[in-house]
């Protein structure tokens, strides 16, 4: 791991020490961490405890604008239901070979790369990630998305979702 690479996740650590609320928290998460990890697009799903859904809370993602009602059902057939399946998080070099999902068109690569963010053994949500060119997502980039997801989890168990 170079020292660049270091710097940036500094750089993330101290933006999210400076949000004034949570939901900064979570905007901080998705607009510097693909930036820490070559990543185009991060999006941050939390769990809605009385149906199951996941609920999207920040995302970097220019075209889907600002609906605070986008959610993936539980039956819905995606990476992010997989890993909630699997109870473990993934890396996905190519989707459509690894597990059979079709890209969509406004991904330029196949690679994924979805942690789950849990505390204790309470999944609260998932961190996703998508799109690195070079080869995709290595081990490096999931410790460090680990991490994230692990504060996230702890801050998420401590507060209202429902406020968020």
């Amino acid at each position: 791991m170079d020292s660049s690479y270091l710097a940036m996740l500094y750089d993330l650590a101290k933006e999210l020490n400076t949000a004034d609320d949570v939901p900064g928290v979570l905007e901080a998460v998705v607009n510097h961490l693909p930036k820490v990890l070559g990543a185009q697009y991060c999006s941050l799903f939390i769990k809605n405890s009385a149906s199951g859904d996941l609920e999207i809370k920040a995302h970097n993602h220019s075209d889907i604008g600002e609906d605070p009602f986008i959610h993936v059902a539980s039956e819905q057939e995606s990476v992010m239901n997989l890993v909630l399946a699997r109870n473990a998080s993934l890396i996905i070099r190519d989707i459509e070979e690894e597990i059979g999902l079709q890209n969509k068109e406004k991904y330029d690569t196949k690679s994924f790369m979805c942690i789950l963010i849990k505390h204790g053994g309470d999944t609260k949500g998932v961190l996703n990630l998508a799109d690195k060119p070079g080869g995709g997502f290595r081990k490096d980039d999931m410790l460090i998305a680990s991490i994230i997801s692990e504060l996230l989890g702890a801050l998420l168990a401590r507060i209202d979702l429902i406020a968020v």
